[in-house]
């Protein structure tokens, strides 16, 4: 990571990666390694870099299952995550007649949302927030789940959660 106002080049800064692998016994494959600019999400003027070493510069990266955007914003992870629950509600349908239909919507569907919650959440906007809370709708209606669920509540528990887990020793 190197910041906008600094005096390390990008260049020298990938230099000193590629010579901290070497050290290491790891090896750097150029041809996957990817390059992502993050900038404010309501910049007026914004002078993209050019890419170090021709490595590509993407505008959004899949980081431990988290979709991330150059402009900081979820749109492209809700996007990824209600994908993914519409292809889990089409099998939950299928398995409609099982008893256990609601631990297995719980482990399809609302741990996918739940996974890294505290990294990505607070990135949300009121829009985002309010096409998951309509999924968490869509459940319950259709007797996925038993009970109401909201992404503030969500948030704020693994938010809590996480700060719990820190203070142990």
């Amino acid at each position: 990571m190197v910041l906008e106002n600094t005096d390390v080049d990008i260049c020298d800064a990938f230099e000193h990666i590629k010579a901290w692998a070497v050290v290491n016994k790891l090896t750097l494959n150029l041809q996957k390694t990817k390059e992502i600019v993050f900038r404010r999400p309501r910049v007026s003027h914004f002078h993209m870099p050019s890419a170090v070493n021709d490595i590509e510069q993407l505008n959004c990266v899949k980081l431990l299952g988290v979709l991330f955007q150059d402009n900081l914003r979820m749109n492209s992870h809700v996007h990824f995550l209600k994908s993914q629950c519409s292809q889990c509600t089409e099998a939950l349908e299928a398995a409609a007649a099982s008893d256990n239909l609601r631990v297995v919507a719980y482990s399809l569907i609302v741990s996918c949302i739940v996974y890294a919650l505290p990294v990505w959440g607070g990135f949300m906007s009121a829009e985002l927030i309010g096409k998951v809370d309509a999924m968490f709708r869509h459940l319950k209606r259709f007797g996925y789940i038993s009970y109401n669920l909201n992404f503030s509540d969500l948030i704020q528990n693994a938010d809590e959660d996480l700060f719990h887990k820190m203070q142990r020793p």
